[in-house]
């Protein structure tokens, strides 16, 4: 299910509960703001205030749930960067073999763009994740570059293997 669908059903159900049950909307409204020891007439006041509001379920999705509807942009710009990840991601590495009569040479050329690529790869996911700042996170971004380059190594060299087992049996 989609992050938008899940905030969608998220939202429906608290309007469901809303209507359906005011006394449970009550004490949950009075539970958000208990930590804050505010003295009962205003927390009175603002349970009955924010239970006959219009946007009792806004509040409810942001201050219960902790949750903000999702950026309608978000689903194009996550497809269209996969996209270009997988575009480039599978391009970069064949550039070598355009451009050199060996065949054995392009393949070491190949795996040497493709491991500079996963870390880099692996440096700015994790350094975006993290920040970009400081000692620690460049070395938490160069762990998440090796990280990176191990990990599609492996998933590159099962992939050659698969093709040889293959084509072995062809």
């Amino acid at each position: 299910m989609s992050r938008r669908a899940s905030y969608k059903a998220m939202r429906d159900d608290t309007q469901l509960l809303i209507e359906t049950d005011p006394e449970s909307v009550e004490v949950d409204i009075e539970a958000v703001f208990e930590p804050y020891n505010l003295p009962q007439s205003t927390l009175d006041d603002l349970t009955t205030h924010l239970s006959q509001s219009p946007h009792l379920v806004d509040f409810f999705m942001q201050f219960r749930h902790c949750t903000e509807a999702p950026a309608a942009s978000r689903a194009l710009t996550s497809a269209l960067t996969i996209a270009m990840g997988y575009f480039l991601g599978g391009l970069l590495p064949l550039l070598p073999y355009f451009f050199t009569e060996q065949i054995l040479n392009a393949l070491y050329i190949s795996i040497g763009v493709m491991a500079v690529v996963l870390f880099i790869f692996g440096y700015v996911k994790t350094c975006i994740v993290i920040g970009w700042n400081g000692r620690r996170k460049v070395i938490k971004g160069c762990y998440g570059g090796v990280q990176m380059m191990i990990v599609g190594g492996a998933a590159a060299g099962a992939a050659m293997g698969l093709v040889k087992l293959f084509n072995r049996e062809g």
